[in-house]
């Protein structure tokens, strides 16, 4: 079983490329601003585990305030484990890797509330 896990590793790492992160900065390729949260952002430049998390965990599925809960749980589990969480989200438009606890909320929230402003609209 270890060996087979070592395999897949050493697999991973052959279509790994090195990158350098910017804290609200361009991504290079697009010219499209992503922000990075500063944790995030520290940990990849010291080669720390980051782990990425879609924000479908707090978007799809959970009313209020099951998802929240639910964000907080997987972000605390993935902390215990020794890496940094990095919730991915597009908040206003803007790609944002490692989504901050107070933005959380905000994002809980009104996903909730969508299916009742549809009905409203």
């Amino acid at each position: 079983m270890v060996s087979s896990a070592l395999s897949r590793l050493s697999n991973i790492n052959r279509h790994l490329k090195p990158t350098v992160s910017h804290s609200c900065d361009s991504d290079g390729a697009t010219g499209m601003p992503v922000k990075i949260s500063p944790e995030v952002s520290n940990a990849l430049s010291c080669g720390c585990a980051v782990v990425a998390l879609e924000s479908t965990i707090i978007s799809h599925g959970m009313p209020y305030p099951r998802n929240l809960e639910t964000a907080k749980e997987v972000e605390a589990i993935v902390r215990t484990n020794g890496a940094v969480p990095a919730t991915v989200a597009i908040l206003d438009g803007i790609p944002c890797i490692g989504v901050f606890s107070t933005l959380f909320l905000s994002i809980c929230i009104h996903i909730s509330m969508l299916p009742r402003m549809l009905y409203v609209v």
